[in-house]
């Protein structure tokens, strides 16, 4: 049976909203107004999922995309069958890898799956599926298992089962690819180091690991993958990185603030926002950079065309 028919449906999870501190903008602009955020209940995820999440995810693809230039960094070296993305978001990574493959069926799944767009490719598929429950597919079913930054998403105590589960649904000889990111900052400015210790804590107190990124590849080997490595991508935050840097800048900003609510019992709000604002220009006058790190593996065995 092929492994579409293997699919289980799952409820998605319910949702609350949430008003949190106005988002402003660059120091000196007007203050955004205030609007409701909407937060997911029953799964440990800490940012919103609404609209404001999904541009935010939409143009944190385009900044990874100018900095790392390809889809996929691991060496599939053959025309891949059949690849999944966990986590998958908006679904803009599926969606242009499935047009640079279109004879490859390629499967995104999320808490909150995105809806199919007129121009979703025909061989591109949006299921739900949360990898902390398992991943609804048989062992051995993709050439590539593709995650990216779900560092907000996966508790530190889940990782390693996490990645077995990714492990489990890769085909012998094919490859997994995770890119993750925390507080990497190079030329960090005081106000970044003050941010970037904050958000430790509090992911920490969450339950979630800052600094996932530097365990991963340990993860994987402890899950049978073979060939781990890992590529660290750096860029500078602002006009300085050009059209990466403008989006990653854009991108984290929005990041902290839609983590304004859930900061508020570490620090006053306006406190919180203030920094926020402050932070584009030392960015600029310390050229900050920022880093994300994509570790791959190669499960053990020989790549065998899909039955």
């Amino acid at each position: 049976m092929p492994f579409w028919g293997l699919l289980r449906r799952r409820r998605s999870p319910t949702a609350r909203t949430a008003v949190p501190a106005p988002q402003p903008g660059l120091a000196g602009q007007e203050r955004a107004p205030r609007f409701e955020r909407r937060y997911l209940e029953d799964v440990p995820y800490l940012l919103p999922k609404d609209e404001a999440e999904i541009d935010r995810l939409n143009f944190q693809h385009y900044a990874l995309m100018s900095v790392q230039k390809v889809h996929i960094v691991a060496p599939l070296g053959s025309y891949p069958q059949a690849i999944l993305d966990v986590g998958c978001g908006t679904g803009l990574w599926a969606r242009e890898v499935g047009q640079r493959f279109p004879a490859c069926r390629v499967v995104g799944v999320d808490v909150e799956p995105p809806e199919r767009l007129p121009t979703t490719p025909v061989n591109v598929q949006f299921l739900y599926s949360d990898v902390l429950k398992g991943l609804p597919f048989d062992d051995n079913s993709f050439d590539l298992v593709h995650q990216r930054l779900l560092i907000s998403a996966i508790p530190a105590r889940a990782w390693p089962t996490v990645v077995r589960e990714l492990v489990r649904v890769t085909r012998p000889g094919g490859w997994l690819q995770l890119t993750e990111t925390g507080g990497y900052y190079h030329r960090p400015g005081p106000l970044s180091l003050r941010v970037s210790g904050l958000l430790d804590r509090a992911f920490e107190r969450w339950g979630f690991d800052p600094y996932i990124a530097e365990h991963l590849p340990m993860y994987l080997q402890q899950a049978g993958a073979v060939e781990v490595e890992k590529y660290v991508y750096s860029v500078v935050l602002g006009e300085g990185g050009g059209q990466g840097g403008r989006l990653l800048q854009k991108d984290l900003l929005a990041l902290l603030h839609a983590l304004s609510e859930r900061m508020a019992s570490l620090i006053a709000r306006e406190e919180w926002q203030r920094m926020l604002e402050a932070l584009p220009a030392e960015w600029a006058a310390y050229q900050t950079a920022f880093q994300f790190h994509v570790t791959v593996g190669r499960k053990p065995g020989v790549l065998q065309a899909a039955r």
